[in-house]
Order: structure tokens, then C-alpha cells, then sequence
């Protein structure tokens, strides 16, 4: 027997308020955290970790106005420490150009006593900077800070501009200082 369109409608009507009904009285389901994802994340950031940070913690390229003086002893490898370093046109912590060179000088705009003082007042704001963070760093490790800095210069670097440098870390509360320097010297020993 066939049936009426007002009928179909209303066995359409009792068919879409039966679902609604049964999904008002479904508890609602909390989302779950997938793990894998998390793990997929985790794992991306550690590969990128490691690539960036790699086996050698100081990593130095010389260029046309970084030439580094040659050494007869080998490499005994560079702890983990602040690289200041000084080309012929600039001064840099961390790669992060400070101070602008003249002639192998500083400007006398940027010293505290002028041309004749020793302290280079954005290498020290610099430094200071590091310091706290690297301080901050040993407090969280339980180690203590060491106050460790590699010089990088030039190999044509004037003392005095050197003296500066290392007078300026001093005050910043670094203590101890290595110089870099490149394999390969041909001295001749008679």
C-alpha cells in the first residue's frame, strides 16, 4: 500500500529527532592528547638541537678582515665559552657586532675616559649581558661560573686595542681568557 507524502514526512521527522535525541544524550567525550604526535615534535627538536649545537661548541671562520695567527701546537679543542672577537673593521660578542673599528681603534666617543681610557662602554653593556645569562645558566646546572673567554683577533691586532678588550671583559666579571689561534706557523728554531 503506498504511502502519503505527509506520511514519509513525518517518519522523516521522527527519524531526525531520534538522532538529535541520541546525540544530546551522549556524554560528551573529553579530547584526547595524542602521543605520538607529541613525540613526532619532540624528536624533530632534538635533531634540530643537536645539528645546531654539534660537537665543536665555538665555531670560527676566518675572512678577509679576520685573520687568525698561526700556532705550532695542536688543536686541544675550545670549551664552551663568550667569543669576542676582533676583525680589522669591528668588535663582536657572539657574532653580534659591537663597536666599530677606525684604523684599528676604537672611536673615543665610545670609551669612558676617552681616547686614552681602556674601557670600551658597548663591549662591557655586551658582556654584562652574557654574563647575567650565563650566570643565571650555572645557577640552574649547579655549576659555578667560570667566567671564561675566547679572544678572537686579528693577526695584525695592535696590543693596545687587544688591552682594551681584555680590560673591558675584566670588568665584566671574566677571568679567564683563551686566545685563538689557527695550526699551521713555520717557525724556525736555530
Amino acid at each position: 500500500m503506498p504511502q502519503s507524502q505527509t506520511d514519509i514526512d513525518a517518519i522523516w521527522q521522527a527519524k531526525r529527532k531520534a538522532k538529535k535525541d541520541k546525540r544530546r544524550r551522549r556524554p560528551n567525550e573529553k579530547p584526547e592528547l595524542l602521543i605520538n604526535s607529541l613525540m613526532d615534535a619532540f624528536t624533530i627538536i632534538l635533531c634540530f638541537l643537536l645539528k645546531s649545537f654539534g660537537s665543536d661548541p665555538v665555531q670560527i671562520r676566518e675572512s678577509d678582515d679576520l685573520k687568525l695567527p698561526r700556532t705550532t701546537e695542536a688543536d686541544k679543542g675550545l670549551e664552551d665559552a663568550i667569543v669576542i672577537a676582533v676583525s680589522t673593521k669591528a668588535i663582536m660578542v657572539q657574532d653580534n657586532k659591537v663597536a666599530d673599528l677606525r684604523n684599528g681603534a676604537v672611536d673615543e666617543s665610545l670609551k669612558r675616559d676617552g681616547m686614552d681610557g681602556l674601557l670600551i662602554n658597548p663591549l662591557l653593556d655586551s658582556l654584562k649581558e652574557r654574563v647575567q645569562h650565563l650566570k643565571m645558566l650555572a645557577a640552574r646546572t649547579n655549576r659555578p661560573f667560570e667566567g671564561m673567554a675566547l679572544v678572537v683577533a686579528d693577526s695584525k691586532t695592535n696590543y693596545r686595542l687587544i688591552t682594551e678588550v681584555l680590560y673591558t671583559a675584566g670588568q665584566a666579571e671574566f677571568v679567564k681568557f683563551k686566545f685563538v689561534a689557527a695550526e699551521g706557523a713555520k717557525y724556525k728554531t736555530d
